[in-house]
């Protein structure tokens, strides 16, 4: 389902689908789950905090774009714009959402 805050500037989506991250100057992926995603961005939830302006690459993991009437790319370069701890029953996990540099097409 669609939702559209006044001060954002693209309209988001929820989405729960899982996605593999790693930082700029790494090979070295980690899994995470994305919560939502828009034109500019996207938000997910990883094992691990990711500070604040780190420089990431984002990838798709097992995603069929029939699932979802959605343009989807092979990855995105993307800077982390926040990230905030959450604990759920016994799981302590983090939401992070970052904004897209650049769409990778191979």
């Amino acid at each position: 389902m669609a939702r559209f805050d006044e001060k954002r500037e693209h309209e988001r989506f929820d989405l729960n689908a899982s996605v593999i991250y790693a930082f700029h100057d790494s090979d070295q992926f980690h899994q995470a789950r994305m919560c939502n995603y828009c034109k500019g961005g996207m938000s997910f939830v990883s094992d691990d905090a990711l500070e604040p302006g780190s420089d990431i690459y984002i990838m798709m993991e097992n995603f069929s774009t029939d699932a979802v009437d959605a343009e989807f790319y092979d990855g995105y370069l993307a800077e982390v714009r926040w990230c905030q701890k959450s604990v759920r029953q016994r799981v302590s996990d983090f939401k992070v959402g970052v904004k897209y540099y650049q769409t990778i097409i191979k």
